[in-house]
């Protein structure tokens, strides 16, 4: 009777380490599934063109559109980084380019990731130069001279506009797990 009680629990065990391992799996391939990895090779490219961490632009990405290159906002926002028409007129401008066409993914990703590289540089900080992506330089820079959001006057220790905090938290946590599912 003991010896059947123990195979009984060794089967059991095994079952639930069984049943354990194929949920971890289900988790991690769904995580794979939730965060891809689209177009590499330009996000490579122009993150290594603009020095902006690849994590970060497939974040954006990612929070912008969800990878749809046809994606076109209420605003007025186009692509895969859901840039403005006068915000891609005025990066274009920096390089003393024509605009391109933004709805070519790659422009699309060109143009976000010096948008963003700008940004950065602008504003010395990433967390603040993200919110800006969202909200905009402007209001950036009015909350940046508000105490009540700005502690230094460079960087954000508050952001007004809900979307905004909640746009910013959603890109800095998909940024983590992009470093940890791909180990970039």
């Amino acid at each position: 009777m003991q010896k059947s009680n123990l195979k009984s629990k060794r089967l059991s065990v095994k079952i639930i380490i069984l049943a354990a391992t194929m949920i971890i799996l289900a988790v991690i391939f769904s995580a794979y599934l939730v965060y891809p990895i689209k177009y590499s090779e330009e996000i490579k490219t122009y993150s290594a063109i603009y020095g902006v961490r690849r994590t970060l632009v497939f974040a954006v990405i990612k929070t912008e559109s969800g990878y749809d290159e046809d994606c076109v906002s209420e605003k007025g926002a186009i692509g895969l980084m859901q840039l403005m028409p006068d915000t891609a007129e005025y990066i274009a401008s920096l390089s003393g380019e024509e605009t391109a066409d933004i709805y070519d993914p790659e422009t699309n990703i060109r143009y976000g990731t010096k948008y963003l590289a700008y940004l950065i540089e602008k504003f010395g900080d990433e967390r603040t130069a993200v919110a800006a992506y969202n909200a905009g330089e402007g209001n950036v820079t009015e909350w940046l001279t508000d105490e009540r959001y700005s502690s230094n006057g460079r960087t954000l220790t508050a952001i007004p506009f809900a979307e905004t905090e909640k746009y910013v938290n959603k890109v800095f946590f998909s940024e983590k797990i992009y470093r940890l599912l791909y180990n970039i």
